[in-house]
């Protein structure tokens, strides 16, 4: 008898336990599901302000983003600074994110939303660990991105489904709290990789004048010029029939709004650079940058090309004066001025922060400055088409000199000026004689002197208005030396 009332006490108990582990449980959830009617946002004391270093962690990469004098930067790249504008995006989401769903899901169950924290090298699912920290360095904020709704709907696992999100929903674990929560926002920026936090834009190259390249080899340096913003490069010191072939290198745009692909720390620069092509570039607004262009093997995955520079400016302190300037005219003209002196001001001190560092950056970036002097002229015109040689047999028109391949011929430049009404050109004078074809010779009579008249004045020419110049005398021209006449052959006798 004692034995069955013992055994039920035993089972009372059991039975008591488990109706307290389920109230328990209950009322968590409950508590949870309270809390989502009563909390719209994520983060409803979240202080922009106050966030001073972010730490973004996953098992394999991290990348933290601190503030040092008074400037985003990130720590993984020697202190470059953050793209603001991306920086600010991920705050802005952080504080405005709101709640779509929640769940309360045990601790065993976290990998199946991939909510996991890095670092546990037994866990499964696991997800980005995101940690917020204050200007004391103490941790406001710590939480875990997980996994993402695949489907509309439904997910990809039973436990996401439970929740009931659409597509592009995604799962966040805050540390310290039971709730898995499901937001609307996946929070794209939130990403461990260095070089995509990195600010892109260094510096910037407008208005350039001239380019002077200084090569290994004195032969492969050259520099090019313009006269004005709009115009086309010439070639300084260029030779005979040399000029700039604007097809092989593009200099009008040159490191026009440049950008990178990741960045190395200055202490890297001297082993990097070395035997890297120098350039000198001046803009018609006063910059000077001073460029360092290398290109190095790769190991596998390509070639790899590398820049750093450093610029310097002269502005003009004061605009020039004007002569007989309107006062209101003058007042407008001083405004004008100091905006844009303001302006390249600004632009000067932001681009002193990217000196000295070295970028890796692709190879169009920098393949004009990477060619030779010989690699950018034109082709020289063909060969006939070029000035003869003294000496040559060609006429100043570039035609073959007829006079000189057939020797003996005579051509006189005619008197009249050819369409005039004037009388035909005068014979020169002691012509050649003609060409005999006959042979023997057959005797010709004499010719009659011919009675050499004044040619009548030549009328003047309908383009230029001139009257040719025609001979006071005509020199009377020699006679023709008539052979003697043969004998006449003797006649063969009948028989």
């Amino acid at each position: 008898m004692k034995k069955i009332i013992i055994l039920l006490v035993v089972l009372v108990a059991i039975a008591g336990t488990a109706y307290f582990q389920s109230n328990k449980r209950n009322s968590r959830l409950n508590r949870s599901v309270m809390n989502v009617k009563s909390r719209e946002l994520l983060f409803p004391d979240f202080d922009i302000n106050g966030i001073k270093k972010i730490r973004i962690k996953e098992d394999k990469s991290e990348t933290t983003l601190a503030v040092q004098n008074d400037t985003w930067v990130v720590l993984e790249r020697a202190g470059y600074p953050v793209e603001k504008e991306k920086l600010q995006t991920a705050l802005m989401s952080l504080k405005y994110e709101k709640i779509k769903g929640s769940r309360h899901i045990g601790k065993d169950s976290w990998g199946k939303v991939s909510v996991n924290s890095p670092g546990n090298a037994t866990a499964t699912g696991v997800g980005t660990l995101v940690e917020l920290f204050d200007e004391k360095d103490t941790l406001k904020h710590s939480f875990v991105l997980g996994g993402q709704v695949t489907s509309s709907g439904g997910s990809n696992n039973d436990q996401m489904k439970m929740f009931g999100g659409a597509t592009g929903d995604r799962f966040i674990r805050i540390q310290g709290e039971d709730t898995i929560w499901l937001i609307g926002d996946q929070l794209p920026d939130l990403v461990t990789k260095p070089d995509v936090w990195l600010a892109k834009g260094f510096f910037d190259v407008q208005k350039l004048k001239s380019v002077e390249v200084t090569a290994a080899k004195p032969a492969d340096s050259w520099k090019a010029t313009r006269a004005d913003e709009t115009g086309d490069f010439t070639l300084v010191g260029a030779g005979p029939g040399e000029s700039i072939d604007a097809g092989k290198v593009s200099l009008g745009t040159l490191l026009s709004s440049p950008t990178f692909n990741d960045v190395l720390s200055k202490d890297k620069a001297a082993a990097t650079m070395k035997d890297a092509v120098k350039a000198k570039l001046i803009t018609f607004d006063g910059f000077t940058y001073n460029i360092q262009a290398v290109k190095q093997a790769g190991q596998g995955d390509g070639d790899k090309y590398y820049l750093t520079m450093s610029v310097s400016a002269d502005f003009p302190k004061e605009r020039a004066a004007v002569k007989d300037e309107k006062p209101e005219d003058k007042k407008k003209n001083d405004e004008a001025f100091a905006e844009e002196k303001k302006k390249l001001e600004e632009k000067l001190a932001n681009e002193k922060r990217f000196e000295g560092w070295v970028y890796e950056i692709t190879e169009y970036t920098v393949s004009s400055l990477l060619k030779k002097r010989a690699e950018i002229l034109g082709t020289p015109p063909p060969a006939n088409q070029q000035a003869p040689a003294a000496g040559g047999n060609a006429s100043p028109s570039g035609l073959p000199d007829i006079k000189k391949m057939i020797p003996g011929l005579n051509l006189a430049p005619p008197t009249t000026v050819p369409g005039s009404s004037a009388a035909p050109a005068v014979p020169a004078a002691n012509p050649a004689p003609p060409l005999s074809v006959t042979t023997p010779a057959v005797p010709m009579p004499a010719a009659p002197k011919p009675e050499l008249k004044p040619a009548p004045a030549p009328d003047a020419n309908p383009i230029t208005g001139e009257k040719p110049v025609v001979p006071a005398t005509a020199p009377e021209p020699a006679k023709p030396v008539v052979p003697a006449p043969a004998a006449e052959p003797s006649k063969p006798v009948k028989p």
